[in-house]
């Protein structure tokens, strides 16, 4: 086994999910130097994990990558975290996630519709979309597990209320897109208790992991 592939390995099995929630009135803000260090290395997760494959290029706005990436730091994220609790008067998780996070990347992917007067057939389009929702996931475990190896919680949140017109609307996200991942972060510095009260969770399947699933086909 070769040192790259162990580190590879480490980091991968390293990852895991842990919901960490948080009213606003009992998380702190994230303290200014601590959000300039780490605000480099968030981006630059994000950037990295744009190197995930995909198939085809998706061609919107002349970008090629079929996935986006709106990022919302401490304050914004505190700010969503009070719109859906007293705008959208949510009793969901969602704010109190937004509450507690150290910095939001919501991952969207945009779907191609068929146009027949370009000859597209619908068979066609929905292998192609399959593809971009295939890539964008490969962009976010990339995004996760550098945000693993940084010593930065995560979280893989599939959205919830995350992915209705109001919060695309208020974040001035299109209508176009389709959230497939809202990464909730944390950084190293603020996993200390000094920094508020928090409920943490962690992923419940990760013990049940085995590898039945894996099937080697031999020849007779």
């Amino acid at each position: 086994m070769t040192s790259k592939y162990a580190l590879v390995e480490k980091i991968i099995r390293a990852r895991r999910t842990e919901k960490v929630l948080a009213s606003l009135e009992g998380r702190r803000p994230v303290p200014a130097e601590i959000e300039a260090s780490n605000k480099p290395l968030v981006r630059s997760a994000i950037e990295t994990a744009g190197w995930a494959p995909f198939h085809y290029p998706s061609g919107v706005d002349g970008i090629t990558e079929p996935w986006r990436a709106h990022i919302l730091w401490n304050v914004e994220a505190r700010e969503l975290s009070r719109f859906l609790s007293e705008e959208l008067e949510l009793t969901s998780k969602e704010p109190q996630l937004a509450a507690a996070c150290s910095a939001l990347v919501l991952v969207t992917w945009i779907p191609e519709k068929a146009e027949e007067s370009l000859g597209q057939c619908e068979d066609r389009v929905v292998v192609r979309n399959e593809e971009h929702l295939a890539a964008t996931s490969a962009m976010v475990q990339n995004f996760l597990l550098s945000l693993t190896a940084l010593g930065m919680g995560n979280y893989w949140s599939s959205g919830g209320k995350l992915r209705g017109p109001e919060v695309f609307d208020y974040l001035g996200i299109s209508c176009e897109e389709r959230l497939l991942a809202a990464v909730f972060i944390e950084y190293p510095e603020m996993m200390n208790s000094s920094y508020g009260e928090t409920a943490r969770k962690p992923g419940g399947l990760r013990e049940k992991r085995g590898d039945g699933w894996i099937r080697e086909i031999r020849r007779a």
